[in-house]
């Protein structure tokens, strides 16, 4: 598999799969592409399969700058052109919904017709407008509070994210996202936290897809306002799925974005 050489000389590591119609599949907060192992072989199947890492985390180079949204989706829009990629649907989990948000908001759909938003609040944070935040009751607060964790105790506080995420967890999920530097986990959570994608919804004017799980730490009901609430947005709740709906069941998964991208074709 390839790495990309980016703009300021980190490799960014991303593989290809099968041949068709485009998915790039990009992968959240430390997460790696070994976490699309139940998608890759499917889709593969009938449809090009991207995915990668993001820069700090599992292949890709590992460097003290560029952890903002902003530059992560220059990074996606580095990979985009350098595979010369039209009509992909997009597909971003958690944290990576905020850098596909980012990526469309400056690029537009010149090389993606279809967005897959993937258990994500737009605001992490409660407010009295906003009952949507992550638990229903997370505080910026409570941020510091797990940051700092994170700092001290990197690996404790891996494998309660890797719980809440993944559950049951395996026996390879911490070690692959202990491969991101702690210095830049933190710098990751905190940018993501602290964005608010609602002011960006009505520039994302194309078929967006919001796929949420049922027992998520992300509220389900998510899904529906952001359909409400996106010029051309849809949602779906997968039953008995948590925060990674692809993992707990992707056959149903698999299912919704193969049929997403045959109705919008």
């Amino acid at each position: 598999m390839p790495y990309l050489i980016l703009r300021d000389g980190v490799p960014l590591w991303y593989e290809e799969h099968g041949s068709g119609p485009v998915v790039v599949l990009v992968p959240g907060w430390t997460i790696t592409t070994r976490f699309w192992q139940r998608q890759l072989a499917d889709l593969a199947r009938d449809h090009r399969v991207v995915t990668l890492d993001l820069r700090g985390a599992g292949s890709s180079g590992k460097t003290p700058d560029g952890h903002s949204l902003s530059s992560y989706a220059e990074d996606l829009g580095e990979l985009l052109d350098h595979l010369d990629l039209a009509g992909a649907t997009l597909v971003g989990f958690a944290m990576s919904v905020s850098v596909s948000a980012h990526y469309l908001v400056a690029h537009g759909a010149a090389r993606v017709a279809r967005f897959v938003w993937v258990d994500h609040s737009p605001r992490f944070f409660v407010t009295p407008s906003w009952p949507y935040g992550l638990f229903g009751s997370f505080t910026p607060g409570q941020l510091d509070g797990l940051l700092a964790r994170l700092r001290h105790d990197r690996p404790a506080v891996t494998a309660e994210l890797v719980d809440l995420m993944f559950a049951p967890r395996e026996d390879w999920m911490v070690p692959e996202l202990m491969k991101t530097p702690t210095e830049v986990a933190t710098a990751m959570l905190a940018a993501v936290a602290g964005t608010d994608l609602r002011p960006l919804l009505p520039q994302l004017d194309l078929p967006v897809l919001a796929v949420n799980g049922e027992r998520s730490a992300v509220p389900a009901a998510v899904g529906g306002w952001l359909a409400a609430n996106l010029p051309r947005g849809r949602s779906i709740v997968l039953e008995g799925a948590g925060h990674a709906p692809f993992w707990d069941d992707p056959a149903g998964f698999n299912r919704a974005l193969r049929d997403f991208i045959q109705e919008e074709a």
